[in-house]
């Protein structure tokens, strides 16, 4: 079955992304979620997925990534077959679209990074558990390395896959292509992320 973009709701999305602490308990072998740290003191697992990304991302930039590169309105406007909401926060715009497959319900975020040259698309496929499996969160990690570019990562209490688009050569059906690619990853990668599978039950 194919997913499909549906009729937008409002999301909110911090910038830029806080990144949960997860830490291991001495006497199980599952990770704890409940105690969030602050920022700064990052767990294995954000740290992990975030040097992954950086590395993925930065090999997908190329240099004039400015040439074809779209500005905020014209993303938008190539959005808008998708029903797309709108939300600007402090001068950062971003896009949300809808999308679904069977009970499952989710937004992708669709916004620009501050200096232009990189188009983010966010979806957060799932809520994660205060008690998930040291193997769950070592299968979605070894799935960030076969997704590269995209990427998960935790934010908060939510798992969060990341599509770092280079802003080059941009068009309408592009824009179109990559949000596909990125709601069809998040179907594909159900299996790992799926509450049943996260909490080892």
């Amino acid at each position: 079955m194919e997913a499909h973009a549906i009729q937008p709701k409002p999301t909110e999305r911090s910038y830029p992304k806080e990144e949960a602490v997860i830490s291991l308990e001495s006497n199980s072998s599952k990770f704890s979620l409940s105690t969030l740290h602050p920022s700064r003191q990052r767990g294995l697992f954000s740290m992990l997925a975030l040097a992954i990304a950086l590395v993925l991302a930065s090999a997908t930039v190329p240099a004039n990534a400015q040439g074809g590169a779209f500005n905020t309105q014209q993303l938008g406007d190539a959005l808008t077959s998708y029903g797309k909401n709108t939300v600007t926060d402090n001068g950062q715009t971003e896009y949300t679209v809808r999308c679904e497959k069977g009970q499952w319900k989710s937004s992708v975020t669709i916004s620009l990074s501050p200096n232009g040259k990189v188009i983010w698309m966010d979806i957060e496929p799932a809520q994660m558990p205060d008690r998930t499996t040291a193997a769950a969160l070592t299968s979605i990690l070894k799935k960030n390395l076969e997704l590269g570019p995209m990427f998960f990562s935790l934010d908060g209490h939510r798992l969060r896959l990341s599509y770092p688009v280079p802003n080059s050569d941009m068009s309408e059906a592009k824009v179109k292509a990559f949000l596909t690619a990125v709601i069809s990853a998040a179907v594909d990668t159900m299996p790992l992320w799926d509450q049943r599978t996260l909490g080892g039950n």
